[in-house]
């Protein structure tokens, strides 16, 4: 299984993105099923519909109908996330030093993606290559 990571999911669903093509012809490359976790969704739909990263920015209605079919389209699995995923940070800081900010919605993700033994991150985030367990696919290099 391979997880779609925020800007992997943003390309295949904004076609005017620099990215649609190549994300495209990447997920064509995968042969394999496909996954993302709650934190991504909730990341696409910020972005959706925020009026400093697009100039028409979608109402939530519509930001949720889009992600749901891209859901449907390309049969994404959503993971279940453990209620208590903030308690495994001190593990995983412990490959991640100075893990802080930012940093903690990545090891959200991967702490999601490790629990359901997910190896493979599709993105163009290099930070996933400090987790160890991951194998990042990137769709440009």
């Amino acid at each position: 299984m391979t997880a779609l990571d925020t800007n992997v999911l943003i390309g295949i669903m904004v076609s005017s993105s620099a990215h649609h093509q190549e994300v495209l012809k990447g997920l064509e490359s995968l042969h394999d099923d496909l996954c993302t976790t709650p934190t991504n969704i909730g990341e696409v739909l910020r972005l959706l519909t925020h009026p400093k990263v697009f100039s028409s920015p979608l109402k939530i209605e519509k930001a949720v109908d889009v992600v749901e079919e891209l859901i449907d389209s390309y049969d994404i699995r959503i993971l279940d996330e453990e209620v208590i995923w903030w308690k495994y940070l001190p593990e995983i800081s412990k490959q991640i030093l100075g893990l802080k900010g930012n940093e903690v919605f990545d090891a959200r993700i991967a702490i999601c993606l490790k629990q359901h033994h997910v190896r493979k991150i599709f993105t163009r985030d290099s930070d996933f290559k400090k987790y160890s367990f991951l194998q990042v696919v990137h769709f440009l290099e």
